[in-house]
């Protein structure tokens, strides 16, 4: 035993602590009613009486908060109640209270062990939500079409049984509501609930009244017998028999023909919701199935493109007389590393490629080392120069005609292809005034691009400037 006052470890016989001499008697008696009220519990438990069994464990628990079993059963009790969420809070209670050495672990692992069965008391959770809002807002059927399925996906959820017996309650069909209260039942026999609800289904047997309209259940029945004068024997009544069968025939004729459209009715809306919410699922496993292979692909692209971009490293063959000479080139592939492994939308390639143009490929004399420049000026230099052309384009826009030059030029260094950038880089000089430079620039349009949508305008304006 643990002493409340120090927490130190003591006998059970001790009646104070041998540490700060703190009286236990109390603390044992509070001790002993709360396992009192665990073993009477556990009883009520083993016979199904699972609502007195939690008032039972409740008591237990405040008395000890700390009473493992009784607060490890209560989980149990709720999780066969259907209350999910309410038994997994008691057991990681539990588990704060005991980490080492808990049945709680094995009851938590058991529930998060199977993604499917969790999966499906979420939903029956989500759907009795929403079961319960349908109801709050008048529309019973659609009320009962959702609790049927979370009594489907989750069989011991007692409230949504209670519910689909009010609805039917309600409705007028007492046989469906008897039936969801007897399942009830079973799952717990002394639930107030279910018994106030058999209670409000069970007939009222009509008690005779006197002359003034009171009841009254000890009225003489002798007001009722008539005298009979002489004796006669009845014969057989064969009317009412013909009556009986004709009464029978005509009932079931009559059910039938009432009952017969509504049940296929049901089924069919029973039918079209299971189609749409099955194909709704498919849809989202196919979603999920492009979303999750796009991105395996993606994922493996990069692996082997830095696989490839690794060998070519460990393949060089640094020359003994200047290994700086391969510095720039490294560390250029440094960079282009450390950004592949961020996302897209932040990595920043400007500077690895302004880095590349200073290197002159002339220098190296390994293959690799030459391989390795091109393929990252292959890779890089028409992302950059795009990057540059925006930035370029915008300054064009905004009058700043100069520093427009300047990231357009960037542009054209990388990519000389880039019939966008050489055109706008002329229309900055034709905008200041810089007819030569800007003849020059229409001109290399015209000879060079006479395919680009860019080739009319350019020659236009190369008349324009040219003296």
């Amino acid at each position: 035993m643990i002493c409340p006052n120090c927490g130190s470890n003591m006998s059970e016989k001790r009646k104070r602590c041998e540490r700060c001499g703190e009286d236990l008697t109390l603390y044992k008696k509070i001790l002993r009613a709360s396992n009192l009220y665990y073993n009477n519990g556990l009883s009520r438990a083993r016979v199904r009486d699972l609502s007195g069994a939690i008032i039972a464990l409740k008591n237990s628990l405040e008395l000890n908060k700390t009473n493992i079993n009784a607060r490890n059963l209560l989980g149990l009790i709720y999780f066969e109640m259907g209350e999910t969420v309410a038994a997994l809070s008691e057991w990681v209670i539990s588990k704060h209270f005991k980490p080492e050495d808990n049945d709680a672990d094995d009851y938590i692992n058991s529930v998060q062990s199977n993604p499917t069965k969790l999966d499906n008391f979420n939903q029956a959770i989500k759907r009795y939500n929403n079961a319960l809002s349908f109801a709050k807002q008048g529309s019973d059927d659609l009320a009962i079409i959702q609790l049927k399925k979370v009594t489907a996906l989750n069989p011991h959820f007692i409230r949504a049984y209670h519910l689909l017996a009010l609805l039917y309650m309600k409705n007028g069909d007492t046989e469906r509501a008897k039936k969801y209260l007897i399942k009830a039942g079973k799952i717990d026999v002394s639930n107030t609930t279910t018994l106030r609800y058999m209670r409000e289904l069970e007939p009222i047997n009509p008690l005779s009244k006197d002359n003034e309209g009171n009841s009254d259940g000890t009225t003489s029945l002798t007001n009722t017998i008539m005298p009979v004068s002489t004796y006669r024997e009845d014969k057989p009544n064969i009317m009412a028999f013909v009556n009986l069968v004709i009464g029978v025939v005509l009932g079931i004729a009559l059910m039938a023909f009432l009952m017969i459209p509504t049940i296929k009715k049901n089924q069919t809306t029973a039918e079209n919701e299971d189609y749409i919410d099955f194909s709704a699922g498919i849809e989202r496993q196919q979603e999920q199935e492009e979303t999750i292979l796009a991105l395996q692909q993606e994922l493996a692209d990069l692996e082997q493109e830095n696989e490839q971009l690794k060998d070519q490293i460990e393949s060089f063959v640094i020359p003994e007389d200047n290994p700086k000479l391969y510095d720039p080139l490294f560390q250029a592939f440094q960079l282009y590393m450390n950004e592949l492994n961020k996302p897209e939308d932040d990595r920043d390639l400007t500077a690895i490629a302004d880095a590349l143009v200073t290197i002159d490929e002339a220098q190296y004399e390994s293959e690799a080392a030459v391989g390795l420049l091109n393929r990252l000026k292959n890779e890089l230099y028409p992302t950059v120069a795009d990057i540059y052309y925006d930035i370029g384009h915008d300054l064009y826009g905004d009058r700043k005609y100069e520093e427009a030059i300047v990231e357009l030029n960037k542009s054209v260094t990388l990519n000389p292809a880039h019939v966008d950038a050489i055109y706008f880089t002329a229309r900055a000089y034709h905008r200041l005034e810089d007819y030569e430079n800007a003849a020059i620039y229409y001109d290399i349009v015209v000879k060079d691009f006479p395919d680009s949508n860019r080739y009319k305008n350019a020659k236009d304006f190369l008349e324009d400037v040219q003296p």
